[in-house]
C-alpha cells in the first residue's frame, strides 16, 4: 500500500430510502474512526472541495454518482458495497480493517479510462458527457422503430447496425449494460472500447472491441426519436442525422482497489462466473 495524505474525507450515501441500517452503522464507524485519526468527515456537496477521498456507501449506481464528483475535482474515490451486486463498490461493510486504511490514507488506485461523448445536431454541439461504464443510444420503444446506425472507427467504416440500440462501453462498463446484452468481459487496466448491439436483427451482429487511442463516430441513420444516456443518467432525445462522437478523456478516474479481492475474485463473488448454479 502507498501512503496518501487523509485529511477531509466527502462521505456520499445512496438515497433510495433503502438499507438505512447498514448505512447508518457504516457511516458510525467511519466517523467514529476518523475523529480517533483527526480526520474530518463531510457529507454536504456544498464543503466537497478539498477533500482527499471520496467514499461513497451503496451500491454501483452510488459509486457512479459519485465518480462524477470525483473525477471532476480529480480525487480517488472509494466505494463501499451497501448495494445489491456491488460490482464497482469493491469494499464490504464489515471490512473494518480496509476502512481504517482509506481513513489513514493507506491504500492503492487502480486507474480507471473515461470516455467523452459529443452529441452534434446539424454540426453543431448540443450536449457533452464524460462517462465511466458507458454510453447508450436507444429507441423511444414508443415512438420509434428499429434505429439505423453508421459508424466509423477513426474514419473507417464498420457495416451498419439495425438494432434497437447500440452500447459504446469502456473495460469498466464492459461487465454493465454491455455483458447483459451478450458483451465480452475486459479486463479493466485495458484501454479500449466495446461495441455492441441491443437486440440486433441479424444473427451476425457480435460486440466488437476497439483501441481506445482510436475515436468512434456514430450516425443515426434513421430514428424517429431516440435517447443518449451516460452512465445510465443525462438522457437527452437523439433523432435522424444526429452524431455521437465517443473518445477516451485524457485523464484517468483513480479508483480505491482491494487488495484482498482481485478483478477475478469480483467476477468469481458477485457474478458467479466459472461456478455452477
Amino acid at each position: 500500500m502507498t501512503s496518501n495524505k487523509i485529511s477531509k474525507v466527502f462521505l456520499f450515501f445512496r438515497n433510495d430510502g433503502r438499507k438505512i441500517a447498514e448505512q447508518q452503522e457504516t457511516r458510525a464507524f467511519i466517523t467514529g474512526k476518523s475523529r480517533e485519526l483527526g480526520v474530518e468527515v463531510v457529507e454536504n456537496i456544498d464543503e466537497i472541495d478539498g477533500s482527499d477521498l471520496i467514499v461513497t456507501v451503496g451500491g454501483d449506481g452510488t459509486f457512479l454518482a459519485g465518480a462524477s464528483m470525483a473525477f471532476e475535482r480529480n480525487i480517488p474515490i472509494a466505494g463501499i458495497n451497501v448495494g445489491q451486486l456491488g460490482f464497482l463498490a469493491e469494499i464490504n461493510p464489515g471490512e473494518e480493517k480496509m476502512i481504517t486504511n482509506l481513513l489513514k490514507g493507506d491504500f492503492d488506485v487502480k486507474h480507471r479510462m473515461m470516455m467523452d461523448v459529443r452529441l452534434l445536431r446539424n454540426g453543431a454541439e448540443t450536449a457533452a458527457f464524460t462517462a465511466l461504464n458507458e454510453v447508450t443510444i436507444i429507441r423511444d420503444i414508443n415512438a420509434s422503430p428499429m434505429l439505423c446506425f453508421g459508424i466509423e472507427y477513426n474514419g473507417e467504416e464498420m457495416p451498419q447496425y439495425k438494432c434497437d440500440g447500440l452500447i459504446a462501453a469502456t473495460p469498466t462498463g464492459s461487465t454493465a449494460y454491455n455483458l447483459s446484452c451478450n458483451g465480452p468481459i475486459i479486463y479493466p487496466a485495458d484501454e479500449s472500447f466495446v461495441i455492441n448491439a441491443v437486440a440486433p436483427h441479424a444473427l451476425t451482429h457480435r460486440p466488437i472491441v476497439l483501441p481506445a487511442s482510436g475515436s468512434i463516430k456514430v450516425t443515426l441513420k434513421e430514428c424517429v426519436l431516440g435517447f443518449l444516456t451516460c452512465d445510465g443518467k443525462n438522457s437527452v432525445q437523439v433523432c435522424e442525422n444526429d452524431v455521437v462522437l465517443i473518445r477516451r478523456n485524457g485523464r484517468d478516474l483513480s479508483v480505491v482497489s482491494n487488495p484482498e479481492r482481485s478483478f477475478f475474485d469480483i467476477l468469481s463473488e458477485r457474478l458467479h462466473l466459472g461456478k455452477r448454479l
